[in-house]
C-alpha cells in the first residue's frame, strides 16, 4: 500500500507541474528578432526569422517613414529556451512595400542593421 502511495504522490506532483506549464503558455509575450530578407521585386522583401520550433513569428509592423525601413519581427520565446541557434526554426514571410526599395536600407525592430541575402536560397536565420 506504501508504494500505490508513493505512485500517486508521484503523479501528482507531475501532474502539477505539466499544468503549470500549461497555464503559463497564454503569459509568454513575443520578443523582438532578427531579420534577415531579400528582395522578390521593387515592392516586395522575402523575409526569414529564426523562431522556436511550432511557436509562431510574424510581422508585426513596417515602418516606411522613417529611414531607414524598419520591420518588426516578433516571435513567442519558448518556455524552456534553445540552447543555440541551430536550434531555431526558419520562419518566412513577405512584405509589401508602399515605395521601391531602391537604395534604402532595412533595419530590424532593435534597430540593428538586416541581414540581406542575394536569393531565399542562400538566407540564413540571422541572429
Amino acid at each position: 500500500m506504501k508504494r500505490f502511495r508513493g505512485l500517486l504522490i508521484l503523479a501528482g506532483v507531475l501532474v502539477a507541474i505539466v499544468a503549470v506549464f500549461y497555464l503559463a503558455l497564454p503569459l509568454r509575450v513575443p520578443v523582438e528578432r532578427p531579420v534577415a530578407y531579400w528582395q522578390i521585386d521593387d515592392h516586395t522583401l522575402g523575409i526569414l526569422v529564426g523562431g522556436g520550433y511550432q511557436i509562431g513569428c510574424s510581422v508585426v509592423s513596417v515602418d516606411e517613414e522613417s529611414d531607414p525601413i524598419r520591420i518588426d519581427a516578433q516571435c513567442f520565446d519558448r518556455l524552456i529556451p534553445a540552447p543555440n541557434a541551430a536550434m531555431l526554426q526558419p520562419y518566412v514571410m513577405q512584405v509589401s512595400l508602399v515605395d521601391p526599395l531602391g537604395e534604402r536600407k532595412v533595419v530590424d525592430g532593435l534597430g540593428d542593421p538586416a541581414q540581406v541575402c542575394p536569393s531565399q536560397a542562400e538566407c540564413n536565420i540571422p541572429g
